[in-house]
């Protein structure tokens, strides 16, 4: 059994680390603030992320600290002999950080890993569809998000498609990036971890509102702003309303417009124009 003293002190030690680690994330972001990426990082994000050129220098510095804590503290891997470079980290990490521009230094606490494909990869999708029977089935996926695991998928190809048709209302970085948000509470709900405990009640009313209307949509073929895939449950909701929110924020913010505002909310952020 281990002596009083020592115990105390491991307990002091956790609890400076647990009070203390986000705080030197702080310090840290604001350090990097003023150390900009080299020009070719620039370079690269200029060419590839339209949302980077529209950036007031100040947020596009912003946006570049968080890249650069972003990298120190995430781990890439390449799967299936997939090589890793600057510009498949930059555009990644970039996505990531402008998604959580203004959602503080660590946005991502339950994050260690992005393992990247160079294509869509298949996974093995156990379901149990009447609670009594399991099924098992092959699917084929361009990103996943656990919520255990400290993991993020991502398939590079996919991630190059959504590159090139920028603004169609599908982007894998932001919906799998968006999985991860929703955990910061602890559970993948479709309810991320909101600023005052007054704001769940009005999240859940107009979420519930707006989800529900998706299906109606669906059920009686009509068309829908909002990719059909969010139908699937209120956590794939939130993912893909994310997508929609920065990628077609003006029709989305025409067709469903308290929608629109509680994303603007969260987000701190007005794709339609500057940072609120």
């Amino acid at each position: 059994m281990l002596p009083t003293a020592i115990v105390l002190t491991i307990l002091l030690g956790i609890i400076a680390y647990i009070w203390g680690y986000p705080h030197w994330l702080d310090w840290r972001e604001k350090q990097l603030f003023h150390r900009p990426l080299p020009p070719h990082w620039q370079a690269i994000l200029g060419d590839r992320l339209p949302f980077y050129s529209q950036f007031s220098p100040q947020q596009r510095q912003k946006l570049e600290a968080k890249i650069q804590l972003f990298l120190q503290q995430k781990q890439f891997i390449g799967c299936n002999d997939f090589v890793l470079t600057d510009e498949v980290r930059l555009v990644i990490a970039a996505q990531a950080c402008y998604l959580a521009l203004e959602l503080g230094s660590n946005p991502y606490p339950r994050l260690d890993t992005i393992l990247v494909y160079p294509d869509a990869f298949q996974v093995r999708q156990i379901t149990s569809p009447d609670g009594y029977v399991v099924e098992e089935e092959d699917t084929i996926r361009a990103g996943e998000s656990w919520d255990r695991a400290g993991q993020l998928i991502l398939a590079w190809g996919t991630i190059a498609w959504d590159l090139e048709r920028w603004q169609d209302g599908h982007n894998v970085i932001f919906h799998e990036f968006a999985h991860q948000l929703d955990m910061g509470d602890g559970a993948m709900n479709g309810v991320p971890k909101l600023s005052r405990n007054n704001d769940y009640q009005r999240w859940r009313s107009v979420f519930t509102e707006e989800y529900q209307q998706l299906l109606s949509q669906l059920e009686n073929n009509l068309p829908t702003v909002i990719d059909p895939y969010g139908a699937t449950n209120p956590c794939e909701f939130f993912a893909v309303v994310t997508e929609t929110f920065f990628e077609k924020g003006q029709e989305l913010q025409r067709n469903h417009g308290q929608l629109y505002q509680l994303l603007q909310k969260y987000y701190r952020l007005n794709p339609l124009g500057s940072r609120l």
